[in-house]
């Protein structure tokens, strides 16, 4: 019985360091201290190879790094080395939601949930942290999921900054504030919940007192990486840039030096803050370090991208895509390539590239303009512009601005047809818009046969110009009625034989334009004819 009584005691101790070295990692994953949370997961596998929160937290570290394939190396390895352990099956379900397996990673939280049994408080804090930090997250399951991690252990206070973390997510900031002040009642020198509750005041407005409680916290704890960071983004914002250096110089120090620690201050600076001239900097910096870090051309690509400096951009995003074969590509590498290809000129490859941003998004239907307009304004290349208008909307409701730009490519086809067909449905969808009659009007005259000879176009022509001569204040809108006046004196004098009719237009077309050679000539030549008649209509 002694012997007995004696390993249960060293159970419930090794439990209790187990736990202990668990929420270690949890802090140092939080302090952002990566590479101490990754040597800390090491050492409880090797302690306890069958621990399976030991392989499920290494995991976080990679996938903290966007290193998704090492995560889900791990996970599954804890899964195969501890199947009855809780956290790898929630590792296993956030890599399932990456891929858009919505029903693989239920089952997968269901067998984690189902490991815990009595304590699932856990269990549900981390299911809510893989709906609310995985690729595409689902804020709504997460709340529910951090709720019922709160409900399920009520002294604990991360569950509930965990949950206030949900409902800044889905914009809930009183909520989100009162569960933050819950947390810090429980839990006074978490510098964490403090710096929480100040992004609350800024998200909110308050942006002085958020900073102020910024400041506060780092000087109260001042070896915490994330307030630093938060304060840079705040002075970077407020582009109060000579407190800002002293104050990333800091986080950098505390952050860590090595490899991995630059790389994540590279995707901070280009995704987080958009501080694109120091993130390219850092870039190269780490670059010159350790040449085969070549995920931050990912970011060198993004940031050359919003500087305009798309020959660098393409060269970034060619040498991402070559040197990172294994690595997840996201919607916004293919973007930002697409984008820089376009700009220089390398149509096919920016257009398979938008393509690719469909494929991983398909809500993403504005790519299709993207390909369109580069088609349209850059290439010329206007088959392939109504090719993708057509695309788009195949799937999503016409606009009045995607006719307009079917109308406009069907029309340099000269596939007139189809021109007026599109023309007419901006007609229908904004009937006072002018230059939608004008186009109309234009892709009627190309319509006209030999026998039917100008005369489809007149109706258009008489709308554009009932919307436009009220204010002809533009020089397209000066040109265009001139356009539409000679139309008509055409149409009534050589169509019609009306030359009293047609005589007014050429007065119009020389009062907007007295430099036009062409009007007079007209006008005399009708004044002619009508006198030649003795003042009456003539008719053919």
């Amino acid at each position: 019985m002694k012997k007995l009584v004696l390993w249960s005691v060293f159970i419930l101790v090794s439990q209790g360091m187990f736990a202990q070295t668990v929420a270690e990692i949890q802090k140092m994953l939080s302090d952002e201290n990566i590479s101490g949370a990754r040597k800390m997961a090491r050492e409880l596998i090797k302690k306890e190879p069958t621990n399976g929160d030991g392989y499920y937290y290494l995991g976080e570290t990679f996938y903290f790094d966007e290193a998704q394939d090492s995560a889900a190396f791990w996970y599954n390895k804890g899964l195969a080395l501890a199947p009855e352990a809780s956290s790898p099956h929630v590792g296993v379900g956030k890599i399932a939601l990456d891929k858009g397996l919505a029903q693989d990673a239920e089952k997968a939280f269901g067998r984690a949930l189902r490991s815990v049994k009595k304590k699932p408080a856990e269990a549900y804090s981390l299911i809510g942290s893989a709906f609310l930090n995985c690729q595409k997250p689902d804020i709504e399951k997460a709340l529910n999921n951090f709720t019922l991690a709160r409900d399920n252990d009520t002294k604990n206070p991360r569950y509930f900054m965990l949950l206030g973390d949900a409902q800044m997510a889905s914009d809930k900031i009183g909520e989100a504030l009162t569960n933050y002040q819950f947390a810090a009642e429980k839990d006074k020198e978490n510098p964490e919940i403090q710096m929480k509750i100040a992004l609350t005041y800024i998200r909110n407005g308050i942006k002085d007192v958020g900073q102020k409680n910024l400041e506060d916290i780092i000087a109260k704890f001042p070896s915490y990486p994330p307030a630093y960071k938060a304060l840079y983004e705040v002075y970077f914002d407020n582009k109060q840039y000579t407190k800002g250096t002293p104050i990333l110089s800091k986080y950098v120090d505390l952050a860590g030096s090595d490899i991995d620690a630059r790389v994540r201050l590279v995707r901070y600076l280009v995704g987080i803050v958009n501080d694109f001239d120091r993130g390219i900097t850092e870039a190269q910096t780490v670059l010159q370090q350790d040449p085969n870090r070549s995920e931050v051309y990912r970011y060198l690509a993004w940031a050359y991208v919003q500087k305009e400096k798309y020959k660098e951009a393409l060269e970034s995003s060619k040498l991402f895509f070559e040197k990172e074969v294994a690595r997840k590509k996201f919607a916004i590498d293919y973007e930002n390539y697409a984008k820089a290809a376009a700009k220089m000129k390398e149509y096919d490859l920016a257009s398979e590239n938008f393509m690719k941003v469909i494929e991983l998004d398909s809500t993403k239907v504005e790519v299709y303009d993207m390909i369109a307009k580069m088609y349209y304004t850059d290439a010329k290349n206007y088959p392939m512009a109504s090719k993708a208008y057509y695309a788009k909307i195949s799937k999503v409701k016409a606009t009045n601005q995607d006719w307009w730009f079917i109308g406009n490519s069907e029309y340099q086809q000269k596939n007139y047809s189809l021109a007026d067909t599109a023309f007419r449905k901006v007609n229908e969808i904004v009937p006072d818009y002018g230059p939608g009659w004008l186009m109309r009007a234009k892709t009627n005259t190309k319509l006209d046969t030999a026998k039917a000879k100008v005369t489809l176009a007149k109706p258009y022509y008489e709308k554009f110009l009932s919307l436009t001569e009220p204010k002809i204040d533009t020089d397209f809108k000066k040109r265009s009625a001139i356009e539409a006046y000679n139309y008509l004196a055409g149409y009534f004098a050589n169509t019609m034989g009306d030359y009293t009719t047609a005589l007014p237009f050429f007065d119009k077309i020389i009062a907007l334009d007295p430099a036009n050679k062409e009007a007079p000539e007209n006008k005399k030549m009708l004044e002619e004819a009508i006198k030649a008649s003795g003042g009456n209509k003539q008719n053919r």
